[in-house]
């Protein structure tokens, strides 16, 4: 019997699991905050916790996301796209395109018949292009980010966002406000801005069906 553990360490998310013989034995994620090391033993430390393990049991560690390098105890670091892809191969085979919206950056990838990385593009390191923005303007709105899924769909005239700049987009979100906008309507534009984005990155690597976002 042999256990195995992934750890990866995101610049907003850290997400760990252990799986016996191909199947899910233990899962955990929290928020990474800004010592990477410290998180990533957390997140061991919760994950043989309940799998009701030691140290020891663990047979093989890999580490990937941003802060792979922190993180001491893996056996092996594998980039975090050839991590998506697979993952995604695995759960379903016939995707062919792959949308990753991260907290940090949004990255397409294209896989082939194999699941393996065939192109891939990230975006520009600006938080307008990643999940950051939507953090960013759920504080200036005052609002919880799980609730803005459900208030953005309430608008039919999203506000238009004229920035690719997460520090400019926060200034207009709140010059918006002052305007009298509505929360919906800004959050929608938040969406829209991103989807864009998202779009604009499929163009370069190509769609090919099916896709997973």
């Amino acid at each position: 019997m042999a256990w195995f553990m992934g750890i990866d360490i995101g610049s907003g998310t850290s997400k760990g699991v252990i799986t016996e013989n191909g199947k899910l034995k233990a899962y955990h994620l929290l928020p990474s905050g800004i010592n990477y090391r410290a998180t990533a033993q957390r997140l061991r430390d919760e994950l043989l916790a309940q799998a009701g393990l030691s140290p020891e049991d663990i047979a093989y560690t890999v580490a990937t996301g941003n802060g792979a390098d922190s993180i001491p105890f893996n056996d092996e670091q594998v980039a975090d796209i050839r991590c998506c892809a697979r993952g995604i191969s695995s759960i379903f085979p016939s995707v062919k395109t792959v949308i990753d919206i991260q907290g940090a950056s949004t990255q397409v990838i294209r896989l082939n018949e194999k699941g393996q990385v065939i192109n891939f593009v990230v975006s520009e390191k600006c938080a307008a292009g990643s999940g950051r923005f939507l953090d960013v303007i759920a504080n200036v709105l005052r609002i919880e980010l799980k609730d803005i899924g459900h208030l953005s769909l309430k608008s039919k005239e999203p506000v238009t966002f004229t920035t690719g700049c997460a520090v400019f987009g926060e200034s207009e979100a709140i010059s918006r406000v002052a305007e009298g906008a509505s929360k919906e309507a800004i959050l929608a534009g938040v969406h829209k801005a991103l989807a864009s984005k998202a779009s604009s990155l499929v163009d370069r690597v190509g769609l090919e069906k099916a896709c997973a976002i």
